[in-house]
């Protein structure tokens, strides 16, 4: 809801300007180091037989295509980047089509046949550990050269750090050369050592977010079970204890250094067990093959050795086994392990010490998945709330993409004492009235801010902007997010959802959160009252049958997304905000009849299309939200509720100043005590008048919606 009339030439003349919100909205960048569990293709560009960018890896990746993941699809770290909205795909850092958003947005170093120990990496003639930090080196600089050393720094210290190797050294190297000098006891303690100095290093870089992975079951892989598990082929249990004696002592050595260094938020991630959960129960999670892998026969091929000549005899759906090749799991697999280390950690050895210390501002994936996971859906009746809409539910979003309606400056938020600020009054809005009052959370954040914590996404948030309608050439005109647009960013944290607890569970969550949607001024006041464009084509009726039809698709597509309690507000009566009075209202500044009956006129179409939608989906709660009589009963009676300022706003002249026109310049005219005022600048009212709207709306229609 947002009106600017002097400003309006600046608002056309802004068409066209980029609405896209900003990306990375959790931490800059993830940085990976390892082997090819992690190597999304690094070893297609160095001198090795630890390859494969060739059919058939790569099978089910987009296109089909052979990338360099020893895998049929991604990886775990591109599932991770992917649901954090960082990238889709974590790419090798060696690849020479890299242009500079990779970079700043993070790459893996990662090399397949590499290990802690590094003589594991000498065998494969792949990158140690020490070659990986050497293009880490390189990466910073080049990351300096383009950014600053400071804000290579800041994006380093806020960046995921992942780290995952020792396989390779327990397998390959131990078995094949270093058991003629090393028990196992002392090997481990020398891979463990070797680590150690790794991760040192790490932080001597300005690493400060880093998980470490454990060795998997590796005597569980096809090939350990080919080449010492009998003919039976059984899991080998000498392999797997001294995984399990390398995790404890790697285990101990990352909780030494989270004490060493106490900024350094490093994290033991146990991968051993949730692998071997799958393994043992596979049917639970829809598999059914565990001791062979997908290509060829399953039994020992990998790299070079699962090539185009095992296409014939490779399995037609990967999805039914843990494993692609004899090494390395497939792409469900990595995605049900992921949720497999984060139902572990949040129940057990995870502490909520140690889960801060994967977070400081930004959460890392396993965070946020656990406290997802961990969501008892039978609780949260209201426990999730979503806005979406326009100035009156938008607490910020508007500060995070290139329009002029904004209202991240003073006196906008000067009750709220210096929390966040983009609300278009002096406090809080109906969105944070709704949700203190359900007990959700005191304030609802914007979707787009950066510095959101877990419990933000968890309790719900707002994508609506300021200046959006329901005709998309209103929120066009002033470079808001459309509809559509909040619809995409509404999908994107369903998406999030449904990577970390399934699409069952995300289908629970969405169905009991309740909706709120405020949007039809703007349409009225900046769109069809204000400029010629639509007023060329449609009459009034014409005009409110437009927009009560965008808004029904709206609804719609919001119900298509599972959302079942919707409560949607009418337009207000428009004519009586200071601006409307001041433009429309003559000499007296009366309010404009005119606006109103568009306003009412608009309200009766929408009224009609809820009662539709509400036949045509009887399982869901779309209610009708009139906020145009309570808002006019305040015009008109003032005193009842003690205000005495209707006509004009607080801020400035309270004539006509709103978003840029409502600054510090205008603070020595704003009124000192906003609680006099309905209005906090020429059309939006103040908190104190918000709170009194949203407990009449709660006490009139909670129980239709809930």
């Amino acid at each position: 809801m947002f009106t600017l009339s002097l400003l309006i030439l600046i608002l056309f003349h802004t068409v066209g300007a980029a609405t896209t919100p900003p990306k990375n909205a959790t931490f800059p960048a993830i940085i990976v180091f390892g082997d090819s569990i992690v190597d999304p293709g690094n070893n297609n560009y160095i001198i090795t037989l630890a390859k494969c960018d060739f059919s058939p890896y790569g099978r089910d990746f987009e296109g089909g295509k052979p990338t360099g993941r020893f895998s049929n699809g991604k990886l775990a770290t591109d599932l991770l980047a992917e649901a954090y909205g960082v990238k889709e795909l974590l790419p090798a850092y060696l690849d020479p089509n890299l242009q500079i958003e990779d970079l700043l947005t993070g790459v893996s170093f990662a090399s397949g046949g590499s290990g802690y120990d590094p003589l594991t990496a000498k065998l494969e003639t792949a990158l140690p550990l020490s070659d990986q930090l050497d293009m880490f080196r390189s990466y910073l600089s080049k990351l300096k050269s383009a950014v600053g050393e400071e804000k290579t720094s800041a994006i380093m210290s806020k960046s995921l750090f992942i780290v995952f190797s020792g396989s390779n050294d327990i397998a390959q190297t131990y078995n094949l050369i270093r058991r003629a000098q090393y028990d196992i006891e002392s090997y481990t303690d020398l891979t463990v050592s070797f680590a150690l100095s790794f991760l040192q290093e790490l932080y001597g870089l300005g690493a400060r977010k880093v998980g470490v992975f454990s060795a998997p079951p590796i005597g569980c892989v096809p090939s350990q079970r080919t080449i010492r598990g009998g003919i039976e082929r059984k899991c080998s249990q000498k392999e797997n204890q001294a995984a399990i004696l390398f995790n404890s002592k790697i285990s101990s050595k990352v909780d030494a250094l989270s004490k060493q260094f106490p900024d350094f938020r490093i994290v033991y991630l146990d991968v051993f067990n949730p692998l071997l959960s799958l393994i043992k129960n596979p049917a639970r999670y829809g598999f059914e093959v565990v001791n062979k892998g997908c290509c060829g026969t399953g039994n020992i091929e990998v790299s070079l050795l699962c090539n185009r000549l095992e296409d014939a005899i490779t399995c037609t759906d990967a999805s039914k086994y843990i494993f692609w090749d004899s090494f390395h799991p497939t792409e469900k697999a990595y995605k049900i392990i992921a949720s497999q280390i984060v139902q572990k950690h949040t129940k057990g050895s995870f502490t909520s010490a140690k889960l801060n210390a994967v977070v400081d501002v930004e959460p890392t994936i396993s965070v946020f998945l656990a406290c997802f996971l961990t969501l008892d859906v039978e609780s949260i009746v209201i426990k999730i709330f979503y806005a979406l809409g326009d100035s009156i539910l938008d607490p910020g979003n508007n500060n995070y993409i290139a329009t002029i309606v904004k209202c991240n400056f003073s006196p906008y938020g000067r009750d709220l004492k210096g929390r966040r600020k983009g609300r278009f009054s002096n406090g809080k809005i109906p969105a944070d009235f709704v949700a203190e009052y359900y007990g959700v959370k005191e304030l609802v954040p914007p979707y787009l801010d950066p510095s959101l914590q877990l419990q933000d996404l968890l309790t719900g948030v707002s994508f609506a902007s300021g200046a959006s309608g329901y005709d998309p050439l209103t929120s066009k005109l002033a470079s808001a997010l459309s509809p559509s647009d909040q619809l995409e960013l509404f999908k994107g944290y369903i998406s999030k959802v449904k990577s970390a607890v399934g699409e069952e569970k995300t289908a629970a969550i969405v169905s009991k959160s309740l909706c709120l949607i405020s949007s039809g001024s703007d349409d009225i006041a900046n769109n069809y009252e204000l400029l010629p464009f639509r007023r060329a084509h449609y009459d009034d009726e014409a005009y409110a049958n437009l927009t009560a039809s965008y808004a029904s698709v709206f609804i719609k597509e919001l119900v298509k997304l599972g959302v079942r309690k919707i409560g949607v507000f009418s337009a207000p009566p428009i004519g009586c905000v200071p601006s409307q009075r001041t433009l429309g209202g003559g000499i007296d500044r009366e309010c404009s009849q005119k606006a109103n009956n568009l306003a009412k006129l608009f309200n009766s179409k929408l009224s009609s299309q809820i009662d539709g939608l509400s036949k045509e989906f009887p399982d869901s709660r779309i209610v009708y939200l009139d906020v145009y009589n309570p808002l006019l009963s305040l015009i008109k009676n003032p005193a009842k509720n003690g205000f005495e300022v209707v006509n004009k706003g607080c801020c400035g002249t309270g004539v006509i100043e709103v978003s840029v026109l409502c600054n510090k310049l205008e603070e020595a005219k704003t009124c000192k005590n906003a609680s006099n005022h309905i209005f906090w600048d020429s059309y939006h009212p103040t908190e104190k008048a918000y709170k009194i709207l949203t407990s009449q709306l709660i006490n009139k229609y909670s129980s239709r919606l809930l």
